[in-house]
């Protein structure tokens, strides 16, 4: 009876939605880091509007082919279609936009004129200048925004092609060179001026850069693989990941043995085992802590890699590098374990005794984790004013800004290692930062919406079309070459996965006055999303006191001269979990009064100041 009691006490937290609410509800425009909005390229897809659906897909993002090609796509991950059934192949969808449009140097140029970013193609130069350290994704992304706004911008990459960790960490079956060349090449023709083979800490100082700049972005990444500290792993035959990977991405040779032993079981420990089945490795096995559910690396990796022969060892632990007499590699001793993790939730690994084991190879690789190079600093009597954290730069989120004024930062030696749109994102602050603290600038964004009421509402077949993913080279065939793996949509399929979607800036919407309480729109509903409740049960005063307001303005009252009682039989509130709802329309169509319609909300957003 006191549990029946304490449930009848309990009352509701809500939300009066607001346009940055229903902007919210667009679960894969929210789960970007740029905020692109494949919900709105994937209708125009659909539709057959493949300009226009370009236009959105590169409009947030100067790297939007590439991301088409290897995004880790977090939009896929927030995607509300996955509570349905399986997420929408968006990362996909994008690529056969991109590839629609053209790949090429020319085309790539042609989109600059897309982009969403404040400034023109064609500004009046303001007079100042910036240095970005590194090529690549952070760095060209603080350049493109802030040519855009006229300042004049120099690149200094140590390495002899443009693009960072796309060119010489992303092995060439997930990422063509040529498209990596050509998006960046588009930024150097807006104005960014690259010096090839140079490196900053060796060929010239931050203090040399200070002296001549009014701001420095430094986008250098993690271009050195952890070591691992187990007997006979310092030794330089043991290939470090990272370094293995620049070379191959290059399309030079790196000699390895036939069987091969990787350490890791993350995104690049997949790189390397994938890179050296092609590199003619005739065994590969990867070993790593995890459990399979545990490993960081993407599904599809792992799944690729199953699929090309690659043997994963799960839960065990290298103990020390088998060398025979001659001091060849021989073998990697590695130990079970039975937990990675204490009570507390630290990592701290529990081997099993008695369980070690040896297993046979010639070559081992280590794909642990990355470093960042620090000698970049070197010669910079500033050096010890940038506070470090961790192996990387502190850095202020949402600007760039680290401890040494005029200096920012962003991308993997800002944050540590992440994806690449999550790059492009901390470039595109660091140059909002730059010039709001150059120039004194303040800009916002002015979002304009319209709603229209759909009639009739969506036909419900898009529900029953079934998620599949771009055909593949079979695995038997793409271990000898370095073609891309996965195959672009043709038309028909890529519109096809577009109808999956749900079409989030869709809403029911109620109207209480036509509301005649029958309960059907809840009864109705699939995902039980929708409550009806006394207003008695709202907690009116939580958050910011809008919804108190809201109801006396809708009944005409003073709320807070009112007993429970009277709340209760004032009226009834129609409560809808966001979480559950599916757009299926269900409600609106089960609605005798036409309290319930389906509309829709369009929006623009623009840059003011």
């Amino acid at each position: 009876m006191d549990e029946l009691s304490d449930r009848w006490k309990e009352v509701y937290d809500v939300v009066i939605p607001d346009v940055d609410y229903y902007l919210r509800q667009i679960d894969c425009r929210d789960g970007c880091p740029v905020n692109t909005d494949p919900r709105a390229y994937m209708i125009q897809l659909h539709a057959g509007n493949l300009l226009e659906g370009y236009k959105i897909a590169r409009g947030p993002n100067p790297f939007a082919s590439i991301c088409g090609m290897i995004c880790g796509a977090p939009c896929e991950s927030t995607c509300r279609r996955d509570r349905v059934d399986k997420t929408l192949t968006i990362r996909a969808q994008k690529r056969f936009l991109d590839e629609w449009w053209g790949l090429g140097l020319e085309a790539h140029i042609k989109s600059l004129e897309f982009s969403y970013a404040r400034g023109s193609t064609h500004p009046e130069k303001n007079g100042l200048k910036v240095a970005c350290i590194g090529a690549g994704v952070a760095s060209l992304t603080c350049a493109h925004d802030l040519l855009r706004l006229g300042y004049d911008v120099d690149v200094y990459e140590m390495m002899p092609e443009v693009g960072g960790m796309l060119y010489y960490g992303v092995p060439r079956y997930r990422l063509k060179k040529d498209v990596v060349v050509n998006e960046c090449g588009a930024i150097e023709y807006l104005g960014a001026k690259i010096y090839y083979n140079t490196k900053v800490g060796r060929d010239l100082s931050m203090g040399d850069l200070q002296a001549k700049y009014d701001a420095i972005f430094i986008g250098i990444g993690l271009w050195k693989s952890r070591d691992l500290p187990i007997k006979g792993a310092d030794k330089p035959d043991v290939i470090r990941g990272i370094e293995y990977l620049r070379v191959r991405c290059a399309g030079k040779e790196w000699k390895i043995g036939e069987n091969m032993v990787v350490i890791g079981g993350g995104n690049v420990a997949f790189d390397v085992a994938r890179t050296s089945v092609r590199n003619n490795a005739k065994k590969v096995t990867m070993v790593c802590l995890e459990s399979r559910d545990e490993q960081t690396a993407d599904e599809f990796e792992i799944e690729d890699g199953l699929e090309e022969g690659i043997t994963i060892i799960n839960r065990v632990g290298p103990k020390e590098v088998m060398r025979d007499d001659d001091g060849n590699v021989v073998g990697l001793k590695v130990q079970k374990i039975e937990s990675l993790f204490d009570a507390s939730g630290r990592f701290q690994p529990k081997f099993i005794p008695d369980s070690e084991y040896v297993i046979p190879c010639d070559t081992i690789a280590l794909a642990i984790g990355q470093a960042m190079d620090l000698s970049t600093f070197d010669g910079w009597d500033k050096k010890s004013e940038l506070i470090m954290d961790r192996g990387i730069i502190k850095t202020e989120r949402g600007s760039g800004r680290t401890s040494v004024k005029g200096i920012y930062a962003g991308g993997d030696a800002a944050f540590g290692a992440a994806l690449f749109i999550t790059g492009i994102r901390h470039g595109q602050e660091s140059a909002r930062a730059i010039d709001s603290d150059l120039r004194g600038t303040s800009p916002y964004q002015e979002i304009a919406t319209e709603w229209t009421e759909l009639s009739p509402i969506r036909n419900m077949d898009y529900i029953h079309t079934k998620y599949a993913l771009p055909s593949m080279q079979p695995a038997d065939v793409r271990i000898h070459n370095h073609n891309l793996v996965e195959n672009n949509y043709t038309f028909d399929e890529a519109s096809e996965q577009a109808s999956r979607c749900l079409q989030c800036h869709v809403n029911p919407v109620f109207d209480g006055t036509l509301c005649i309480k029958c309960n059907g729109c809840v009864d109705v509903c699939p995902t039980n999303c929708l409550k009806q409740v006394p207003i008695s049960k709202l907690a009116l005063d939580s958050g910011d006191g809008r919804l108190r307001v809201a109801v006396d303005n809708f009944y005409g009252v003073d709320s807070t001269q009112l007993s429970e009682e009277e709340l209760a039989s004032m009226g009834t509130a129609m409560l809808k979990d966001e979480d559950l709802c599916i757009r299926c329309g269900f409600c609106a169509q089960k609605c005798p009064t036409q309290a319930v319609t389906m509309d829709a909300m369009n929006y623009t957003i623009r840059w003011v100041g």
